[in-house]
Formats: C-alpha cells, structure tokens, sequence
C-alpha cells in the first residue's frame, strides 16, 4: 500500500507472537479457563483452580505442526473446550479434560471464537483468511472470508448474524455469517492497525488501534457514535457483558470506561505485568500478570482486587508477554504487487465457490 503524501509504498511489521499464557471467561458464567504455556487450568466463580489438560501435545503422523507449542486461543460452549496452539493444532476437549478430536489450521491462528448461530468453531489466521470447523470433530472445514492483510482480531455478534474482522491495514469488516461473501459493512477510521474488536451492546461495537484510538462504533448504520484519544497504546480492550463498562489495559494498569460515551471513570495500578485479561457476566474481571492471577470486582465505584490461590504445579516461568504491535515501517515495493494480486486472486476464487456451493444447496 502506499501514501498519497510521500509515494513511499509501506507495510506494518505486526509481531504476532501470542503471550504464553491467556485467561477466558466461560461462556456460561461459571468461571474462568486459564493457559500458561501448554497447560490449561479452571478457576470457578467460586472454588479452587484446578488443572484439566495439557494441549499442543502434536498426535502421531501430523507432520504440519511444528514448533515451540503453547495455547494461543480457547473458545468455550456446554459441548465442551475448543483450544488452539501457536504450533497450528486445533484441539477439541469434553469439560472433564478428554480430548475428542484435533486438526491443523491451514495457517498460524490469530484468533479462536464459537458461532452462537450454528455452533461452530470459526478461526483467524496470519494470512488474513478465516475459516469454520465443525464441532467436536473439527472436520469439515469451510472457507468464510479473506483479507489481503493479517486479521489481528474476529468476533462474531452474540446473535450469531454478522463475524467482524479487523486487520492490519486499518479495515474493519463486516460480514453476514456464515454467508461471509456478502459484506454488511467496512468500518473505516483507523489510521493504523486494527487489534482489538470487542462487542459492547446489541448494535455497538468498539476498537483499538494503533493510532492510539478508541472507537464507539453503531453496527447498523456502520457510523462512529464516540472517539477519544488514548494516551498510549492498550494491549488488551475488554466489555463488561453485565454492565455499561469497557476495561483497557496497559502492561501496569487498568482503565475503566463508559461504554455509552467512552468517558473515563477509574484507573488504578497492577502490580506485576499485565499478561490478558477476561471479564465475567456478573461485573467481575480476572487479571493475569507474570507472577499472579488477580480478580477485580467492578462497580461505578471502581476497582476492587482479590488475589487468587494458584494450585500447584503452575510454572510462572512459562509466562511472557508478547511485544506489543510495531507501527508503520518504511520498505520497498519488491514483491508486494505480486503478492497482493495473488492474494486477492485467491479470494476470489474461495468466495466463487462459497457462492456455488449455496445456489447448488
């Protein structure tokens, strides 16, 4: 791509290096899934934590994973745990810790989600491209949609009708799922990449990107409602289901905001570094740092911790925070056109046969 301003042609060196550990909020509200390195613990709403497998663990003649493995998604719904690992294996799990079926991604994932319209598995990956798998045996794969740059993040809405994806090259995308051909929207107001999308209420949507600004956005009408300015640039970007909140996070503090008009509320400090953090249903957030695992319970009021009792056997030093996103660097254009024409030929060609394979059904 290049700017209208210098000729100089640009690309955004993205380190998509996932931290080695990560923590998700179950989809029913009954607590937490943590992963640090390849072990995959539960902490309850209330209760001890407890280890339920080791995943990245690469079966007997698959020989398109390779790698240090570690989990870098865990997607949850009542079937059971879906996880993926920086080694490309999609691994399938009972809640029990028994693990029903694996699967390779065509590329390295960037993000894992479940569709609460048919249930199944919908994965991002570093070439800009996503796909669906069945659940729980992750065969049938099905191609949904390409980017001709890396999808730094994807969701889909909680009413299952649209997956969002955002990338490098500042795009937002909006499409009807799973019929992924047809685009409902682009959300264009990124200058820099985009790596965080979150949904925040039935038609409202928030980013952040690496122009260092946040973006209330209205789903239907694919407007900007709010904007502000952000004094460095977030790691992490999370909605508080229960509540009117949004929580940013930086590698040593937590900003609290309204998610009507992104007005700031509350900051408060961390100790340690920051790793991830998920919220729960009921105003409550889990914190995991490099050397602890933080519950914060949420109110107009502000932040309120609780440290958690690590079970044994947890190996902080498995624990690293992946580099934060590198901004725009200058580069020449060797290649670039090539590969792009390449990209897009490619999508077009998926999304042929998506549109074939729906007039035939």
């Amino acid at each position: 791509v290049s700017t209208q301003s210098t000729g100089q042609h640009y690309f955004k060196r993205i380190n998509l290096r996932h931290a080695m550990a990560l923590v998700h909020a179950i989809h029913d509200g009954s607590g937490y899934l943590i992963a640090i390195g390849r072990e995959l613990y539960k902490l309850p709403s209330s209760g001890a934590m407890e280890k339920v497998a080791s995943c990245g663990e690469v079966p007997p003649g698959v020989s398109d994973c390779e790698g240090e493995a570690f989990i870098s998604g865990i997607a949850t719904c009542k079937e059971g745990i879906v996880t993926c690992s920086n080694n490309k294996l999609l691994e399938s799990w009972t809640w029990q810790g028994t693990r029903t079926a694996n699967a390779v991604a065509v590329k390295r994932p960037t993000a894992l989600r479940i569709s609460p319209s048919d249930g199944r598995v919908v994965v991002s990956d570093k070439a800009g491209d996503a796909y669906s798998f069945s659940l729980p045996s992750l065969d049938d794969r099905r191609y949904l949609l390409g980017h001709v740059s890396v999808i730094m993040d994807c969701i889909l809405t909680r009413d299952g009708r649209y997956i969002v994806t955002a990338d490098r090259d500042e795009k937002v995308r909006v499409s009807h799922y799973p019929n992924c051909y047809n685009v409902h929207s682009y959300l264009l107001g990124h200058t820099e990449f985009v790596h965080r999308v979150v949904q925040t209420g039935n038609t409202t949507l928030a980013t952040i990107g690496g122009d260092e600004r946040l973006i209330l956005w209205d789903l239907q009408s694919s407007t900007v409602t709010a904007t502000i300015k952000l004094d460095q640039l977030f790691s992490t970007l999370t909605a508080l289901p229960s509540t009117h909140f949004l929580l940013l996070s930086s590698p040593t503090t937590l900003s609290l905001l309204s998610a009507k008009d992104l007005s700031h509320l509350h900051t408060v400090p961390v100790e340690g570094t920051i790793v991830s953090v998920a919220s729960g249903d009921v105003g409550e957030i889990v914190v995991l740092t490099k050397e602890s695992i933080l519950r914060y319970s949420v109110s107009p009021d502000g932040l309120t911790c609780t440290p958690v009792e690590v079970c044994e056997g947890v190996v902080w030093g498995d624990v690293r925070v992946s580099s934060q996103p590198e901004r725009k660097k200058p580069a020449g254009n060797k290649g670039f056109e090539a590969y792009y024409e390449r990209k897009r030929k490619r999508i077009e060609d998926e999304t042929a046969k998506a549109e074939a394979k729906v007039c035939v059904s």
